[in-house]
């Protein structure tokens, strides 16, 4: 179980979380990426492209092991004590890890490696807001560590303190991290650092 830090460590730990990534549009936002898959024969899918991915990763056991996709010196440097926990994300058996923690464990950090069905990646994500999924929620494009991404959610609850963002590491898998926390933090930067970390993890071959 994740120990609880000390009020001073949560200060510190707020601006570990928020002082390296920024979203690329200047505002806080949030995304949950689908598994499902729009339609990529409608005239509206075809009109929205995702940008490639230049240098395609394989986050290979990580995918299988998602509690490793960040380090331990990369837990400590975020301030975050003691290991994550395994999850279910969907009943297919889509693996992801949950940390907690914070003086009454009030933040969150939730990672997990998806592969929509149509295997498209972000572009799934791009099919999703031409069909008009995100339409009570939000869709902002940006990039983070040199990765396409979008921070986007079928809900706008970016002012309760939840972030969301899905990245696009190869043509296939999104790398999702979502970030909740006090309502008054910039929790998409924070999902940004956190995102760009692993990117480091992966890069350096899942250790």
């Amino acid at each position: 179980m994740t120990k609880i830090r000390t009020l001073a460590g949560i200060t510190l730990l707020s601006i570990a979380l928020l002082g390296v990534a920024a979203c690329s549009d200047g505002g806080a936002t949030g995304t949950t990426p689908s598994s499902g898959s729009a339609s990529s024969t409608s005239p509206a899918a075809q009109r929205e492209r995702a940008p490639q991915v230049a240098d395609p990763l394989d986050p290979a056991g990580l995918v299988d092991h998602p509690c490793e996709s960040l380090s331990a010196e990369q837990l400590s440097d975020l301030g975050i004590e003691g290991e994550g926990k395994e999850t279910r994300v969907t009943a297919g058996g889509l693996k992801g890890c949950d940390w907690k923690f914070g003086a009454n464990l009030e933040w969150k950090i939730q990672v997990s490696y998806v592969v929509p069905d149509s295997r498209n990646g972000l572009q799934n994500e791009y099919d999703q807001h031409a069909a008009g999924l995100f339409e009570g929620g939000y869709f902002v494009p940006t990039s983070t560590g040199g990765y396409p991404g979008v921070f986007s959610n079928v809900a706008d609850t970016r002012s309760q303190g939840r972030c969301d963002l899905g990245v696009g590491i190869n043509d296939e898998m999104l790398l999702t991290v979502a970030v909740t926390g006090q309502a008054e933090k910039d929790n998409c930067r924070a999902a940004s650092n956190v995102a760009e970390r692993i990117i480091s993890t992966i890069k350096a071959g899942g250790h």
